[in-house]
């Protein structure tokens, strides 16, 4: 999922970090993330689309190869499915 869409917490998902670990607290439980994720989640305020995102990261960790959109697209596919992420 790529797009000019905003994209943003749904109600109830929390991010956190506790030491090395990246987790994202929702109702039912905990999920956790790997770094990229993270990043990516954290970024999702309700301003920035998708593409956006992609691009951010892609600067932040020195993405030249473009795979991180495809990356990108497919964690807010899952997490839109979950219910973790709204469009």
């Amino acid at each position: 999922m790529t797009g000019t869409i905003p994209a943003r917490l749904a109600r109830g998902v929390r991010l956190r970090r506790d030491g090395d670990a990246f987790l994202m607290l929702v109702p039912e439980g905990i999920v956790t993330l790997n770094e990229t994720a993270y990043a990516a989640l954290e970024l999702t305020d309700g301003a920035r689309s998708l593409d956006a995102i992609a691009a951010l990261l892609a600067e932040r960790f020195d993405d030249r190869t473009g795979a991180l959109a495809h990356d990108v697209g497919d964690l807010f596919d899952e997490f839109v499915a979950r219910g973790y992420v709204l469009r």
